[in-house]
């Protein structure tokens, strides 16, 4: 399949969904889109498509250029109507589909690509002014403050708030001022643990560097079949693959995984100020 004229990335809550715009038509990254609706298996998934509802375009992945499945629109909603829970309101299933359907697909197909209607810095005044007092009465330094706000409302940055959540966001920043309020209970536990998260993070960025030195030389070896071959038929061709469809997938969660509790750790440090 040919004819790919954009490459769009978009977060659906901590999952990032890939498209790619072919003959003015969106196609998703299918392990992406299994990934972020809970399907595992997503070879198997694939199989349960028609043919007209998938294909396989070229990424650039870890190890250059690679062969990605990709899935149509009708392909994407074949597989969230397969997952359990699938139109029950809430789920994980149920807010992909809305989001996609309700966001996603329209600005595609208005502007070409993915973009998230954002504030103005105007708009945002008030949150600023807020955020500012914030750090004054606290002490907090203004990135540790800005994500307080960010977990609150499941943004990356202010700039992802819409006009209906900035006032929330600045009675929210004001609760914090005057009244000590928080987050939710979870990340108050989580700050006791905060030590021992910062210790994983180590391991698994270290590991993540192992990882890719293992990656990139299965990479190298590729260059020679002989080699390849040779180690095959003396110690067993699954190694070589290990590292690499199988090898790339743990190193793409262990990318989110990091991302993510990364964000957690500086919301830790955030509270733990707050709190002391």
């Amino acid at each position: 399949m040919t004819n790919q004229t954009q490459l769009s990335t978009f977060n659906f809550e901590e999952s990032s969904i890939r498209v790619v715009s072919i003959n003015n038509e969106p196609w998703f990254i299918a392990k992406d889109v299994c990934e972020a609706i809970g399907i595992d298996n997503n070879r198997k998934a694939l199989l349960a498509l028609d043919d007209d509802e998938k294909g396989v375009t070229l990424s650039n992945t870890l190890g250059g250029m690679q062969e990605m499945n990709i899935i149509s629109e009708s392909g994407m909603y074949t597989l969230i109507l397969r997952c359990r829970d699938a139109v029950k309101k809430g789920s994980i299933p149920h807010r992909f589909r809305k989001w996609v359907t309700a966001e996603v697909l329209p600005q595609i197909r208005k502007t070409g690509k993915y973009e998230k209607v954002s504030t103005t810095v105007d708009d945002r005044t008030g949150l600023r002014d807020a955020v500012n007092m914030l750090v004054s009465k606290k002490g907090l330094l203004y990135s540790d403050a800005y994500q307080l706000v960010h977990h609150r409302f499941n943004v990356k940055s202010i700039e992802e708030l819409s006009k209906e959540q900035l006032p929330q966001a600045v009675e929210y920043v004001h609760r914090v001022i005057l009244e000590g309020e928080l987050i939710d209970p979870s990340v108050l536990q989580l700050s006791k643990n905060s030590q021992h998260l910062e210790t994983t993070l180590k391991i698994m960025v270290e590991l993540y560097g192992y990882c890719l030195h293992a990656y990139e030389m299965q990479e190298k070896l590729s260059q020679y079949p002989a080699l390849i071959e040779e180690i095959n038929t003396k110690i067993g061709g699954q190694y070589l693959h290990n590292l690499k469809h199988p090898l790339e997938q743990v190193m793409t969660k262990a990318k989110h995984f990091i991302r993510s509790n990364s964000e957690k750790l500086t919301l830790i440090k955030a509270v733990d100020h707050l709190l002391n």
